[in-house]
């Protein structure tokens, strides 16, 4: 079961985005406070401390700025992206404090990821991607074409990161979305033809290790469908089952979140499972929590030790799950 765990109280207006885990026992959350408010939006950051949930102390920035994406490799290698004056936001943090860091621009930076203190990639909503090599920053194009655009990235090696987003087909009316899928080898981007998509984008990557990713594609109002990659092939891996309306709305290696709602009901709660190997189980929450509206639902996982977030009426939830 999912356990929860102290979190300082934030404003209303707080919009959860990413979380990130670096072993057991170090982890952070990143958002965004004062969304659709009348004062400037801020950038969140909350991190584990071992006993309880606090509030980063951010660097101060001239613009309103909001986070997106977060990644970290070890506990004073922790990487956060997002946007601020219409430009990429890119924070890091060393151990010790946080610092901003500047780079080329790109368009709307939305998913940020970290094998390691001199290897980073960062993808925003166009076909560009950022990578930091430890001594400088490179944007470079990683899609074919100026109508795809990216919107996530993983990876579980330096020469193994997948991104994926969608692209635009088709004028006026028979406008349509499809899937993109790109490949870095740690020397080139290369477009790949996997699995078989149709129409939507690839909304959701989590790779666990070269033989071990997982994918999530959206194409309609229903949720993600799923996939995985062992290595060689992409192989569809069916949704996990529900006697009510289950919307998936992200994968990690071996997990799912999202919200669930009854027949007749518009209310969304929130809704873990986790893959056995032959099937998807779900994960039971406190009884409050498994009652209770839910919104801006996310998960990251790092060995033993799983965590999650959701935000309800009464404010911003963080629980956590152990193995035995």
């Amino acid at each position: 079961m999912f356990r929860p765990v102290p979190v300082p109280v934030l404003p209303p207006s707080t919009a959860l985005a990413d979380l990130a885990t670096a072993g057991e026992h170090h982890a952070w959350l990143a958002g965004t406070t004062g969304v659709f408010t009348s004062r400037p939006s801020a950038p969140l950051v909350l991190s584990w401390t071992g006993e309880t949930w606090r509030e980063e102390r951010l660097p101060d920035l001239p613009a309103a700025a909001s986070l997106s994406g977060v990644s970290a490799t070890a506990p004073d290698d922790v990487w956060a992206v997002g946007n601020s004056a219409g430009r990429p936001l890119v924070l890091h943090y060393d151990g010790a404090s946080w610092h901003t860091v500047t780079t080329p621009p790109l368009a709307w930076a939305k998913a940020v990821t970290a094998v390691g203190d001199t290897d980073v990639h960062i993808v925003g909503t166009g076909r560009d991607a950022l990578h930091y090599d430890g001594a400088r920053w490179h944007l470079r194009p990683a899609l074919s074409s100026a109508r795809e655009n990216l919107q996530t990235v993983t990876a579980s090696a330096p020469h193994d990161v997948w991104a994926g987003g969608g692209g635009l087909a088709g004028a006026g009316p028979a406008t349509y979305e499809y899937p993109v899928l790109t490949h870095w080898d740690g020397h080139t981007w290369t477009d790949v033809t996997a699995p078989r998509l149709e129409r939507g984008h690839v909304a959701r990557l989590a790779a666990a290790a070269p033989d071990d990713v997982w994918l999530g594609h959206v194409r309609d109002t229903e949720g993600m469908r799923l996939h995985h990659w062992n290595g060689r092939d992409w192989t569809a891996v069916p949704g996990p089952g529900d006697t009510e309306r289950l919307n998936v709305h992200g994968v990690a290696a071996g997990w799912t979140w999202g919200v669930r709602a009854g027949r007749r009901s518009f209310e969304t709660r929130p809704a873990f499972h986790r893959w056995t190997g032959a099937g998807w189980t779900p994960v039971a929450l406190p009884d409050d929590l498994a009652r209770t509206s839910a919104s801006h639902v996310g998960l990251a996982t790092t060995g033993a030790t799983t965590w999650a977030y959701l935000k309800t009426a009464a404010g911003v939830h963080v629980l956590r799950h152990t193995d035995p």
